[in-house]
Order: C-alpha cells, then sequence, then structure tokens
C-alpha cells in the first residue's frame, strides 16, 4: 500500500472571531507581535487584527490626570517627570484665531536662598511620540495634565502622573523643610503668592527660654512627638495633636513658634506658619501630603472682625478635618484665652492649653546671660538685675542688655558688668512704667460715660435685673427722646465755640454719635 494512503487529514482548527477579542498588540524592538497562537490565527486574520488595533489606537480621547497636592510642587515634579521618562521637554506655542498663546514660564522657590529656584514651563507642551499637544496647568489643590490623545498616548500621560506622584512623595519640594503658607481674607490659597521658605540657619532651641514649668510643658508636648517620632509611632501615641499657647503679647511665643520649626524639619516633619489664622482649613488641607507636619497659626483672635464666635469656629476645624490616624500637629496661640468657649478647652479638643508668662526673676536672669554672651562674665551676680526686670517682656529684656553694651563702649570697655545691666534695667522699668496707666487716671472709657451722663442727666437709670421688658423699652424711648432734643440744641451750638470747644460739648457730640449709631442697629 502507498504510505501516502496512511496521511489522514488534520482535524480543521475552530473558527475564531478575532473582531470580538481585545486583542493586545506588543511592540519589541521592530517586531510587533501578536499574543495568539500561530496555528489558531492565519494571516489575513493577523493582518486584519492589526489594522482593527491600529484604528483603536488612534481614536482621539480626553485625558485629565490630577497630581494632588501643593501647586507650585506638584507642577515641579510634573516637570522633573516628563525630564525623567522623555529627557526633553518642549514647551511650544499655540496658534488660534486671535493669534498665537505663548506658553508660560514659572519660576519656582525651593529653598530660602537667593539661588534656590527653578524655572518650569506651564501650557501647551509638545512630548516625544504623542501627536497631539499636552496642557500642563496649576489650580489650588495640585497640577492638572489634560489634553486630546490618541489611545495609544494615554498610557504615556498616566506614566507621568504616576511619576509625578512618586517625585511627590521622595523628593517634594515642600517635605521636611519650614514654610510660610499665604492665604487671602477669606483663607484660600494664594496662588499668586508662592509659600516662603523660613531661614532657620541661626535658630537653636536654646534661644527658646521660658519659666521652667513652662519650659517643661512646652519640650513635653510639643517638642518630645518631633524628636521622638518613630518612637510615638511603636508605642501608639497619636501624632495627631493640638495645642494652645496662650499669653500676653510678647511673651515669646513667635519665638516659640520659630524653634518649633527647627526642630522640626531637624527630625523629618514639615512646618507650616501661616500667614493669617483664617487660612487654617486651607493649610490642613494643604499638609496632608507633607505629613508629619506642623501647622503654627498665630494670634487666632488677631483679626479685627475676629469675634468669639468666629474664634470657636476655628478651634472647631481640628475636630471636623484632622482625623486620629493622620500625623499633624496643629499649634495655635493667642493673646485673649477669654475669647475661646471653656467647653473647647476641653482635653480631647486641645491636648494641652500652655501659657506663657511673663519671665520671673530666674528666667530674666537666664534671658540676660544668653543675650550678653562671652561679654560678661559668667561668675558676675545677676540676682539685683533679674528682681528689676521680673515681668518685662523679652524684647524690653533684650534691650536691657543692649543699652548696656552702649554703656560699656561710651566707658570704653570691652566686658559688661552687673552695674552696667542693672543701671540700664532701672531705666528700662521707669520707661515701661510710662506705658502703663496711671492709678488716678481715668481711661476713655470712664471719660465718656462721664460725658454721657452729663448729657443725658439723671432719671433715666433701670435696675435691668428687676425691671420689666416694658420698663427697658420705656427708658430707652426717653434716652432716644433725650438725644434728638440734645442734637438740636448742639446744632444751634455750630462751631461757635470753634477751637476752644468745651469738653462737654464734645463728649455729649461723640456720645450723640455713637448711641445713635447704637439706637439704629
Amino acid at each position: 500500500m502507498n504510505a501516502l494512503t496512511n496521511i489522514t487529514a488534520a482535524p480543521t482548527a475552530e473558527k475564531v472571531d478575532w473582531t470580538r477579542i481585545d486583542t493586545q498588540v506588543k511592540h519589541e524592538g521592530k517586531e510587533i507581535k501578536l499574543p495568539a497562537e500561530p496555528g489558531k490565527m492565519d494571516y489575513d486574520e493577523a493582518i486584519n487584527t492589526i489594522a482593527r488595533v491600529r484604528d483603536e489606537e488612534n481614536q482621539e480621547f480626553d485625558v485629565h490626570e490630577i497630581v494632588k497636592g501643593a501647586p507650585w510642587d506638584t507642577l515641579v515634579a510634573v516637570y522633573r517627570a516628563m525630564q525623567e521618562i522623555y529627557g526633553v521637554v518642549i514647551s511650544e506655542g499655540i496658534k488660534t484665531f486671535f493669534g498665537e498663546i505663548k506658553p508660560d514660564f514659572v519660576t519656582v522657590h525651593t529653598g530660602p536662598g537667593n539661588d534656590d529656584r527653578i524655572q518650569v514651563p506651564m501650557g501647551a507642551m509638545g512630548l516625544p511620540g504623542v501627536s497631539k499637544h499636552v496642557f500642563i496647568k496649576m489650580f489650588s489643590g495640585g497640577t492638572v495634565i489634560q489634553g486630546t490623545v490618541r489611545k495609544c498616548d494615554r498610557a504615556r500621560l498616566v506614566e507621568i502622573a504616576n511619576k509625578a506622584r512618586e517625585i511627590i512623595r521622595s523628593a517634594s519640594v515642600y517635605k521636611g523643610k519650614a514654610i510660610r503658607l499665604n492665604v487671602d481674607s477669606d483663607g484660600d490659597l494664594e496662588l499668586d503668592a508662592q509659600p516662603e521658605f523660613l531661614d532657620l540657619a541661626r535658630v537653636n532651641e536654646t534661644d527658646m527660654i521660658h519659666t521652667k514649668e513652662t519650659g517643661a510643658l512646652i519640650r513635653t508636648n510639643i517638642l518630645a512627638p518631633l524628636k521622638f517620632t518613630q518612637e510615638c509611632r511603636n508605642k501608639r501615641i497619636p501624632l495627631k495633636r493640638g495645642i494652645l499657647l496662650e499669653g500676653k503679647y510678647g511673651t515669646g511665643k513667635s519665638l516659640t513658634s520659630r524653634v518649633t520649626a527647627k526642630v522640626a524639619t531637624d527630625n523629618g516633619w514639615t512646618f507650616i506658619m501661616l500667614n493669617r489664622s483664617q487660612g487654617l482649613k486651607a493649610a490642613i488641607e494643604f499638609a496632608r501630603t507633607y505629613q508629619p507636619c506642623v501647622i503654627f497659626a498665630e494670634d487666632i483672635d488677631r483679626a479685627a472682625d475676629r469675634d468669639d464666635e468666629d474664634v470657636n469656629d476655628l478651634v472647631n476645624l481640628l475636630d471636623g478635618l484632622i482625623s486620629k490616624e493622620m500625623e499633624m500637629m496643629v499649634v495655635l496661640t493667642t493673646n485673649h484665652i477669654e475669647k475661646i468657649d471653656r467647653a473647647l478647652l476641653r482635653p480631647g479638643r486641645f491636648d494641652a492649653v500652655i501659657s506663657i508668662d511673663a519671665p520671673d526673676a530666674e528666667t530674666a536672669e537666664r534671658i540676660i546671660r544668653t543675650y550678653a554672651g562671652n561679654l560678661l562674665d559668667v561668675n558676675a551676680d545677676l540676682s539685683p538685675v533679674g528682681d528689676v526686670t521680673a515681668g518685662m517682656i523679652p524684647a524690653s529684656i533684650r534691650e536691657v542688655v543692649e543699652r548696656a553694651k552702649l554703656s560699656m563702649l561710651t566707658e570704653g570697655r570691652v566686658n559688661l558688668t552687673a552695674d552696667d545691666l542693672y543701671i540700664s534695667a532701672v531705666g528700662m522699668k521707669r520707661h515701661v512704667a510710662l506705658l502703663e496707666p496711671k492709678k488716678d487716671e481715668k481711661t476713655h472709657a470712664e471719660m465718656f460715660a462721664e460725658g454721657l451722663i452729663g448729657l443725658l442727666g439723671d432719671g433715666l437709670a433701670v435696675d435691668v435685673n428687676a425691671a420689666s421688658p416694658e420698663d427697658v423699652l420705656d427708658a430707652r424711648n426717653k434716652v432716644i427722646k433725650r438725644l434728638v432734643g440734645q442734637e438740636n440744641q448742639l446744632a444751634e451750638i455750630g462751631n461757635t465755640t470753634k477751637g476752644g470747644a468745651h469738653a462737654a460739648t464734645i463728649a455729649a457730640e461723640t456720645g450723640l454719635r455713637i448711641l445713635k449709631q447704637v439706637g439704629g442697629e
């Protein structure tokens, strides 16, 4: 028998409809590979599949990738990502009906020095292998990469965005740095004002001098979590903390902020100082990307239009925006703790409320020795000087030392003495005393009250604790009626008294103006 008669036909391969299969084409060097088994796809099917994939790849899609973080930081990250992936980034102008739109170049500050800056293009970009322009632009929450590109180019833009996010995590412009964040009067981030880097080169922890009790509280509640971050994590001590520093103006809260910034950045924390306390919400959102982070907002009651309710709303933000697992410390300062609802001062809302008092005698001596430096004998007895300067704010104590140095120079000496400092301290104490109201001196409020009594006369007083609402309303109407009569009399007086107008007339005019304003509200 002929051997050929023993050959049987191979079974026909099952027909595959390749148009219904999402076939991924792989480009390896100069070769285009299909993942299908060769025995299941003939040449015509392969050619048709490649053509179909080509048509699909050439379809255009809108791409909108957001890199979250600080606008300027994310813009730099996107630029660096494009450089790492492509090696070159070309910013191009776009021709429109109204003319050519040229690309923008943004100078982003990367540190406190004059040379710490980088120029980054923004707008239309040309990328190698990408057929159409890609647009890069900032917004308050980060940077957007967008454009209408082919399907085959979409993955490239996603790659850029992912690389930029990686750069934000590992090589951020702001992470681990100390910056001042600028917000507008509404508390929103200002895109026209970049964060300012704080120069901490000359700041030392020893610069912060408080009473022993206050110093211990600050070291425990603020500095310890910054220095022992990993230990806190290991022992499950929360790094989400809220601290309130309260005290009179000039007692050292601002210096405490600079020392906190120094310790924070030395230990890998980001430090954010707010230019306006109204921006606390924006700062918290900003800081999410840069944890662990300290936010320091000074004088939360400073704004002229900030009333008690506004201050309390500001404090309530701590609970609403910061979750327990976040590594974020918020330090607020106030010169008027009485403006804050006592219920908001309880533990759990604030982890610590620390009073920063004026220096006592011992603390004043330490401040003097710090400012005097090596000009003062370490064995000099400063007890009398400490007694005189106790209660002065640190700025006044520093001026005591500066005046003593001038005395030293005047006498041709090269060292300070305790006598220099004592004489200077006595002079400063007299200076400070001039700023305090005299015991028998009437305040403006007392003088206004006297003028008001003279204006209205007797018989209009009401015991508000015992009076009925009708009594109070009746008294109010009598006051308004009396004011109208006084206003008519003042109008007749006119300017006849000229420059020598009697104080009572001035008080009456002032009283009328204020009471009319109050009565109309």
